[in-house]
């Protein structure tokens, strides 16, 4: 009995001595751990070094930890936490569904991450190429890797030579779209049936202009890369160049388009916006080409820069109510500029060859040349949207590369429909 008290005695001296002493020998270390209130989901996050990061509970995994044990977290939150991966990732199914029914795919980020001793939160972004419509963004890279290095080059040298260029290419494109949907047919100069073509309309005519640049450009790519890329999206590609040397940011464009194998001159009528069309006309005619009234005024910026033709807009001043719109020494500079119906006027004369919201700016102030961009805004569909450009140079540049691709899908031919030319000017035999 003696000799069990002995070594009871024994025992209890070491846990008195020498554990305190082993304790004391790691001041300076403690586990990581959660101060979690559980009808919070803000959660801060101790470690080393008194590291602290604060993060939201649903937004983070926690790491596996030798000083982690069941107690630490109740059953009630364990629960809880299931059931918001559950509702965050019913939520992310939701949201990819509707972003493809829209045709784009959704961006993928991957959830923060705690581990390690420094506990930096890592948030990485996923981008998948967009597809819309059948167009997708890098669509040559694997067929002809320098596509749109040789076009924005070919723009490059246009341009140097002749700075109007930048806003006729982007005028062919909506003319182009507009008319039976993008697929080149502006291009053509006949075709098998024999009737009288787009590029002869009224319209277009003498107005439009950029085709020997279209026709240099191709025959380039013809020398790099036969038979793959076609004039449609050539087009498409040179007018993002044309806006980007005119001060835009560089956007995204999406190729794929396939070339149309017929262009009449009848199809033209009602197919493109007129200088004296109402305001109703237009938001009609861009919603049948999948355009809405947003789309509309930010793709009407793109009269930033380029002219207009005297014929186009000097019938204003001849009619008292119409001339109400026009701001007095605007109206001086037409009656004064156009001695000739084929006469222009820059359409922002103090930025005429860059791209910014002063042209809404103007807009506001009744010096727009056209009708149709003046009535803009007069109509509370419209009006607003002027007004929040004029401010915001940086929201209508991000708004106009997407409505530019937009534009771009309009009753595209893809796949196998169509043909790619081999020359811009004439379909293949």
């Amino acid at each position: 009995m003696a000799a069990k008290v002995g070594i009871f005695a024994a025992i209890l001296l070491v846990c008195t001595i020498l554990l305190p002493l082993l304790a004391s020998s790691f001041p300076n270390h403690r586990p990581e751990f959660l101060e979690h209130d559980s009808s919070k989901t803000d959660v801060t996050i101790h470690g080393d070094n008194n590291n602290v990061v604060h993060a939201n509970v649903n937004d983070i995994a926690i790491p596996s930890s030798n000083y982690e044990t069941r107690n630490e977290r109740s059953l009630k939150e364990k629960k809880k936490s299931n059931k918001n991966k559950n509702k965050n990732k019913n939520k992310k199914n939701k949201k990819e569904m509707k972003s493809h029914e829209h045709g784009f795919e959704a961006f993928n980020f991957e959830h923060p991450l705690i581990g390690g001793g420094h506990h930096g939160i890592r948030l990485q972004k996923n981008t998948k190429t967009r597809d819309f419509r059948g167009l997708r963004e890098g669509f040559y890279q694997n067929t002809c890797p320098q596509a749109e290095q040789i076009i924005k080059n070919g723009l490059t040298r246009a341009f140097q030579n002749d700075s109007t260029i930048a806003a006729a290419i982007p005028r062919l494109f909506l003319h182009d779209c507009f008319v039976k949907g993008c697929d080149g047919s502006i291009f053509l100069d006949t075709t098998p049936s024999g009737g009288k073509v787009e590029k002869l309309s009224p319209s277009n005519g003498v107005t439009v202009k950029g085709f020997e640049l279209i026709d240099e450009i191709k025959a380039e790519l013809e020398e790099n890369c036969p038979g793959i890329v076609s004039c449609s999206d050539v087009l498409a590609y040179l007018s993002r160049d044309a806006f980007v040397a005119s001060g835009l940011p560089h956007y995204e464009v999406s190729g794929g388009r396939r070339d149309g194998m017929e262009s009449r001159i009848e199809n033209v009528v009602g197919n493109l916006p007129l200088p004296d069309d109402t305001v109703d006309q237009m938001i009609q005619l861009f919603n049948r080409k999948g355009l809405n009234a947003e789309d509309l005024v930010v793709l009407i910026g793109a009269h930033s820069i380029g002219v207009a033709h005297c014929f186009n807009f000097l019938y204003r001043m001849d009619t008292p109510e119409k001339a109400q719109m026009v701001d007095p020494r605007l109206g001086g500079v037409m009656k004064f500029t156009c001695t000739s119906q084929m006469s222009t006027i820059a359409f922002d004369a103090t930025t005429q060859y860059k791209m910014d919201s002063v042209f809404y700016k103007q807009l506001l102030m009744k010096k727009g040349l056209l009708e149709s961009d003046q009535v803009l805004t007069q109509d509370i569909r419209t009006r607003g949207f002027v007004q929040r450009f004029s401010n915001d140079e940086v929201g209508w540049f991000n708004k106009f590369g997407v409505a530019m691709n937009k534009l771009g899908a309009v009753e595209v031919l893809t796949g196998n429909q169509g043909q790619i030319r081999k020359q811009c000017r004439a379909v293949n035999l």
